[in-house]
Protein backbone atom coordinates (compact mmCIF):
# COMPACT_ATOMS: atom_id res chain seq x y z
CA UNK A 1 0.00 0.00 0.00
CA UNK A 2 2.95 2.64 1.10
CA UNK A 3 4.92 1.90 -2.15
CA UNK A 4 2.22 1.76 -4.48
CA UNK A 5 0.98 5.34 -3.02
CA UNK A 6 4.58 6.71 -2.85
CA UNK A 7 4.42 5.85 -6.78
CA UNK A 8 1.00 7.48 -7.25
CA UNK A 9 2.29 10.23 -5.51
CA UNK A 10 5.93 10.55 -7.04
CA UNK A 11 4.15 9.88 -10.68
CA UNK A 12 1.15 12.39 -10.01
CA UNK A 13 3.07 15.66 -8.27
CA UNK A 14 7.36 15.36 -8.35
CA UNK A 15 9.83 14.99 -11.36
CA UNK A 16 12.96 12.79 -11.53
CA UNK A 17 15.65 16.09 -10.14
CA UNK A 18 18.30 16.40 -12.97
CA UNK A 19 21.73 15.15 -11.98
CA UNK A 20 23.30 18.70 -11.76
CA UNK A 21 21.69 21.74 -10.35
CA UNK A 22 20.27 24.07 -12.49
CA UNK A 23 22.91 26.84 -13.42
CA UNK A 24 21.19 30.29 -12.89
CA UNK A 25 18.23 28.53 -11.12
CA UNK A 26 17.16 31.29 -8.34
CA UNK A 27 15.12 30.59 -5.07
CA UNK A 28 15.19 31.56 -1.91
CA UNK A 29 16.59 34.07 1.01
CA UNK A 30 20.12 35.72 -0.22
CA UNK A 31 23.18 34.66 1.87
CA UNK A 32 23.00 37.41 5.09
CA UNK A 33 18.99 38.05 5.13
CA UNK A 34 17.18 36.94 7.99
CA UNK A 35 14.47 33.93 8.50
CA UNK A 36 11.03 35.09 9.78
CA UNK A 37 8.39 33.35 11.25
CA UNK A 38 6.38 30.97 9.68
CA UNK A 39 3.81 27.96 10.73
CA UNK A 40 4.25 24.78 8.96
CA UNK A 41 2.17 21.45 9.64
CA UNK A 42 4.26 19.45 11.58
CA UNK A 43 3.66 15.20 10.61
CA UNK A 44 6.96 14.46 12.16
CA UNK A 45 9.62 15.52 14.74
CA UNK A 46 9.05 17.31 18.38
CA UNK A 47 6.28 19.22 17.12
CA UNK A 48 4.36 16.51 15.73
CA UNK A 49 0.90 17.54 15.10
CA UNK A 50 1.55 20.97 15.63
CA UNK A 51 2.40 24.39 13.44
CA UNK A 52 5.03 25.16 15.59
CA UNK A 53 7.18 28.12 14.53
CA UNK A 54 10.79 26.68 13.35
CA UNK A 55 12.40 29.93 13.84
CA UNK A 56 10.72 31.12 16.93
CA UNK A 57 10.60 27.92 18.72
CA UNK A 58 14.64 27.10 18.37
CA UNK A 59 15.56 30.96 18.75
CA UNK A 60 18.96 31.59 17.49
CA UNK A 61 20.23 27.83 17.23
CA UNK A 62 21.79 26.62 14.33
CA UNK A 63 19.48 25.38 11.99
CA UNK A 64 18.84 23.15 8.56
CA UNK A 65 15.78 23.67 6.64
CA UNK A 66 15.28 21.71 3.37
CA UNK A 67 12.17 23.08 1.26
CA UNK A 68 11.18 20.38 -1.21
CA UNK A 69 9.28 21.45 -4.31
CA UNK A 70 8.20 17.85 -6.06
CA UNK A 71 11.57 16.54 -5.32
CA UNK A 72 12.51 12.99 -6.23
CA UNK A 73 11.47 10.66 -2.91
CA UNK A 74 14.54 8.88 -3.49
CA UNK A 75 16.77 12.53 -3.24
CA UNK A 76 14.68 13.77 -0.67
CA UNK A 77 15.04 10.56 1.60
CA UNK A 78 18.85 10.86 1.05
CA UNK A 79 18.91 14.39 2.56
CA UNK A 80 16.68 13.65 5.44
CA UNK A 81 19.04 10.38 6.48
CA UNK A 82 22.30 13.12 6.12
CA UNK A 83 20.32 15.63 8.19
CA UNK A 84 19.17 12.93 10.83
CA UNK A 85 22.88 11.46 11.27
CA UNK A 86 24.28 14.85 11.61
CA UNK A 87 21.56 16.28 13.65
CA UNK A 88 22.46 13.17 16.22
CA UNK A 89 26.54 13.79 15.96
CA UNK A 90 26.31 17.41 16.47
CA UNK A 91 23.65 17.04 19.53
CA UNK A 92 26.18 19.37 21.35
CA UNK A 93 25.87 22.46 19.54
CA UNK A 94 21.68 21.91 19.33
CA UNK A 95 21.59 21.44 15.83
CA UNK A 96 17.73 21.56 14.51
CA UNK A 97 16.99 20.00 10.89
CA UNK A 98 13.71 20.59 9.13
CA UNK A 99 12.26 19.26 5.62
CA UNK A 100 9.20 20.95 4.89
CA UNK A 101 7.37 19.50 1.71
CA UNK A 102 5.66 21.88 -0.07
CA UNK A 103 1.82 20.91 -1.55
CA UNK A 104 -1.20 21.89 -3.41
CA UNK A 105 -3.73 23.41 -1.14
CA UNK A 106 -5.97 20.15 -2.25
CA UNK A 107 -3.82 17.35 -1.02
CA UNK A 108 -2.41 17.75 2.17
CA UNK A 109 -4.01 14.79 3.97
CA UNK A 110 -1.86 12.66 0.84
CA UNK A 111 1.07 15.22 1.68
CA UNK A 112 0.90 14.13 5.46
CA UNK A 113 1.27 10.75 4.26
CA UNK A 114 3.92 10.86 2.34
CA UNK A 115 5.77 11.99 4.94
CA UNK A 116 4.75 9.57 7.32
CA UNK A 117 5.56 7.20 5.03
CA UNK A 118 9.19 9.01 4.69
CA UNK A 119 10.06 8.96 8.05
CA UNK A 120 9.40 5.24 8.57
CA UNK A 121 11.18 4.44 5.21
CA UNK A 122 14.28 6.86 6.70
CA UNK A 123 14.24 6.36 10.03
CA UNK A 124 15.31 10.20 10.01
CA UNK A 125 13.16 10.27 13.34
CA UNK A 126 15.19 13.56 14.80
CA UNK A 127 14.45 15.73 11.49
CA UNK A 128 11.06 17.81 11.68
CA UNK A 129 9.31 16.95 8.52
CA UNK A 130 6.15 19.18 7.98
CA UNK A 131 4.60 20.46 5.09
CA UNK A 132 3.18 23.77 3.86
CA UNK A 133 0.33 24.61 1.24
CA UNK A 134 1.85 26.26 -2.16
CA UNK A 135 -0.44 29.56 -1.46
CA UNK A 136 1.11 29.84 1.89
CA UNK A 137 2.44 33.63 2.57
CA UNK A 138 5.79 32.10 3.96
CA UNK A 139 6.68 30.64 0.22
CA UNK A 140 7.29 34.44 -0.84
CA UNK A 141 8.94 35.59 2.37
CA UNK A 142 11.41 33.15 2.04
CA UNK A 143 11.64 33.79 -1.55
CA UNK A 144 11.41 29.99 -2.54
CA UNK A 145 10.74 29.84 -6.08
CA UNK A 146 8.29 26.98 -6.94
CA UNK A 147 8.65 26.57 -10.69
CA UNK A 148 8.86 23.40 -11.43
CA UNK A 149 13.01 23.24 -12.17
CA UNK A 150 13.15 24.24 -8.57
CA UNK A 151 13.19 20.42 -6.87
CA UNK A 152 14.33 22.16 -3.51
CA UNK A 153 15.61 25.25 -1.63
CA UNK A 154 18.20 24.31 1.51
CA UNK A 155 18.89 27.26 3.72
CA UNK A 156 21.69 26.73 6.55
CA UNK A 157 21.74 29.30 9.23
CA UNK A 158 22.46 30.46 12.93
CA UNK A 159 21.44 33.58 14.90
CA UNK A 160 18.30 33.34 12.09
CA UNK A 161 21.09 34.75 9.72
CA UNK A 162 21.41 32.56 6.39
CA UNK A 163 24.69 31.41 6.18
CA UNK A 164 24.48 29.11 2.96
CA UNK A 165 21.62 28.54 0.47
CA UNK A 166 21.72 25.61 -2.23
CA UNK A 167 19.32 25.05 -4.68
CA UNK A 168 18.79 22.07 -6.12
CA UNK A 169 20.55 19.78 -3.85
CA UNK A 170 21.47 16.74 -5.30
CA UNK A 171 21.72 14.08 -2.47
CA UNK A 172 24.86 12.17 -4.36
CA UNK A 173 28.00 12.10 -2.50
CA UNK A 174 29.74 15.60 -3.78
CA UNK A 175 26.26 17.17 -2.67
CA UNK A 176 25.77 15.40 0.33
CA UNK A 177 29.67 16.37 1.26
CA UNK A 178 28.43 20.22 0.06
CA UNK A 179 25.41 20.06 2.91
CA UNK A 180 28.01 18.49 5.93
CA UNK A 181 30.65 21.17 5.08
CA UNK A 182 28.02 24.00 5.16
CA UNK A 183 26.42 22.90 8.40
CA UNK A 184 29.97 22.60 10.26
CA UNK A 185 30.22 25.89 9.53
CA UNK A 186 27.34 27.40 11.82
CA UNK A 187 27.73 24.55 14.64
CA UNK A 188 31.63 25.15 15.41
Amino acid sequence: MVNKFLGVSIATGALAISAFALVGTESGLKVGEMVSAFHPKHVTGPHKGTDACPPCTFGNRPMVQVWVNGDELKNVAAIAKTLNAVQKEKSKSELKTFVIVLTDPAKVKETATLIEALAARTGANDVAMAYLPKNDGAIADYKVNIDSDVKNTVFIYRNRKVDTKIVNLKADEKGLAELTKSIEKITN
